[in-house]
This record gives structure tokens, sequence and C-alpha cells, in this order.
């Protein structure tokens, strides 16, 4: 029963510590989801920008043309 008692505890801290590096790389992941969602919203905001410029340009454009 002893030899039962130490093999169950044993098996009970591999398993503990399985379970603590899963929770490890789980948090690491969350943290790089967050870093992937907050560099996507850096690039809608630089992407919005870039689609103002074009919108300037095209009118600039336009009326270029229309002075031809």
């Amino acid at each position: 029963a002893s030899v039962a008692a130490s093999d169950a505890d044993k098996q009970a801290r591999e398993g503990d510590k399985v379970v603590g590096e899963a929770i490890q790389q789980i948090e690491r992941l969350a943290a790089e989801v967050v870093r992937s969602s907050d560099a996507m919203n850096v690039l809608e905001l630089e992407s919005d920008k870039i689609g103002k410029v074009m919108d300037v340009i095209k009118a600039v454009a336009e009326q270029t043309n229309l002075l031809a």
C-alpha cells in the first residue's frame, strides 16, 4: 500500500508539472494573440490613412485633368 501511495503521489506531482507547463504555454499564446491583435489594429489605422492620401491624390489628379 505504501508503494502504491508513493507511486500515486509521484504521478500526481508529474501531472501537476505537466498542467503547469501547459498553463505557461497557454499564457504565452494568449499574449502573442494580444500582440497580433494590436498589430492588426495599427495596420487598420495605417491603411485608413493610406486610403485618405489616395483620395487626395485622386482628387488632385481629377482637378488637374479638368484644367488641362
